[in-house]
């Protein structure tokens, strides 16, 4: 039997009806696909910018601990080096405390030798010079020590360094002159003192042979003296309430050359019954008990060394040795 081969045509419905019909039986298949390969993608998405963020995230948190760990270093090395220095300023301390010390120690006892300015004449003669014979010294010590008993010295200053008379203030001279006055050249009526122009011009001659004396105030212990145009003198009023010490001398050695005589003496200051080195006034060196011998402590006292001119028996100059 023969067919006929005629040609089908579908309707629009019909064709709309078959797409429907073919979609309802992948709609499920496709919309897992779908799905599958778009958690796939945003899955792949995801570990992407997670791994990214996480290398970031581990990235701080090493340059974070290495940044730690080097502060940490640095600590260390900071508080190692500071105990390194602290140390070295301890040893350096201790240095300049050990060497002050011994300086001092030097000052005090004269071990300690001062540099004498050019101007101011040495001795010639050694002290080994003059002790070859015990007699000579003797002599030389009766021949010269009325000399010391026209000085009595009351500021310190001037047994501390190099002091040439003829550069010392004439404040600091006149005190000496002072000093070098005899009882009935000074008038008292109570506790006013008066003493004349003249007489301490007198005895400022006599002690420096020099032409540059000038009425001028000063003080000697508790009396302040102020000059008087219309009297011509010197007047003070005695401070009861002020007590002097007494700065005390023995002879060491006496020797001389063609024109100066030297006469070395052991100085100390007197006060309050003890004796004292003049360079520590705090701290006595023994208790004055009368008529000490400073020879015997001398090692702990300090030495002068008064300079005088021999043509005129004159105070030159006081030199600490």
């Amino acid at each position: 039997m023969k067919k006929d081969n005629k040609e089908i045509t579908l309707t629009a419905k019909e064709k709309k009806k078959i797409k429907d019909s073919i979609y309802d039986e992948i709609k499920d298949d496709l919309t897992v696909e779908l799905s599958k390969s778009l958690v796939d993608e945003v899955n792949k998405q995801f570990d992407k910018e997670y791994k990214e963020e996480l290398k970031d995230k581990i990235s701080d948190e090493i340059k974070s601990d290495i940044k730690t760990n080097i502060r940490r270093e640095e600590t260390k090395l900071s508080h190692s080096k500071s105990l390194k220095i602290f140390r070295l300023y301890i040893y350096i301390i201790l240095l300049l405390g050990l060497f002050g010390f011994v300086l001092y120690k030097l000052y005090v006892t004269n071990n300690l030798n001062v540099i004498v300015p050019d101007n101011i004449p040495l001795p010639t003669i050694t002290r080994e010079a003059t002790t070859i014979v015990t007699k000579q010294e003797e002599d030389l010590v009766k021949k010269y020590e009325y000399l010391m008993n026209n000085v009595v010295i009351n500021d310190l200053s001037l047994l501390d360094g190099q002091n040439k008379m003829s550069n010392v203030n004439i404040t600091e001279k006149l005190k000496l002159a002072y000093n070098m006055l005899k009882s009935d050249s000074i008038s008292i009526e109570g506790t006013i003192y008066m003493v004349s122009s003249n007489n301490l011009k007198e005895s400022y001659n006599k002690l420096f042979s020099s032409d540059d004396y000038k009425p001028v105030d000063f003080t000697v212990s508790n009396l302040e003296y102020k000059y008087s145009t219309k009297t011509d003198s010197f007047i003070a009023i005695k401070n009861k309430d002020i007590t002097s010490d007494d700065i005390i001398f023995e002879i060491d050695n006496v020797f001389e050359d063609d024109t100066y005589v030297y006469i070395e003496v052991i100085t100390a200051l007197k006060k309050n019954d003890y004796i004292y080195n003049i360079l520590d006034t705090e701290n006595s060196v023994i208790k004055d008990k009368g008529n000490i011998s400073l020879s015997k402590y001398k090692s702990n006292l300090t030495k002068n060394r008064f300079v005088f001119e021999k043509e005129k028996n004159t105070l030159y100059a006081i030199l600490k040795i």
